[in-house]
């Protein structure tokens, strides 16, 4: 199965706190996502693989979400993830993405193929 990499930047609202966002992410976007779209399930055309959220070294307020997943591209390409599952779009994950709407704005700036992965063994 195919691996697609999602790369959403999340620029942070002036009057949201990054210490706000970033708790957000880790205590409720990314748990949810975590549980709601892993799979395979019946429901499943892509399942979550795993996540990343970063802080831009050079702009303080800009971040980057990386998700991986299994499936096609056009499964996990739109705004609210609605094609991921069989029967469109959930209305908690539009909840969830309205609250992140309240930090920042999200935009989806590549998606990526994945052609190889590796893990490094240790020493």
């Amino acid at each position: 199965m195919t691996t697609i990499i999602r790369h959403d930047t999340i620029t942070l609202r002036s009057e949201a706190s990054a210490e706000d966002l970033e708790r957000f992410m880790k205590e409720e976007l990314i748990p949810y996502f975590n549980e709601r779209y892993r799979g395979p399930t019946r429901a499943s055309r892509a399942d979550l693989q795993n996540q990343s959220f970063l802080r831009d070294t050079q702009d303080q307020r800009k971040y980057l979400w990386v998700t991986a997943w299994t499936g096609s591209k056009d499964s996990v390409q739109g705004s609210s993830y609605e094609h991921a599952r069989i029967g469109g779009a959930i209305e908690e994950t539009k909840t969830m993405l309205k609250k992140l709407g309240s930090f920042g704005e999200r935009t989806t700036v590549a998606m990526f193929r994945e052609l190889v992965y590796t893990v490094v063994s240790k020493n």
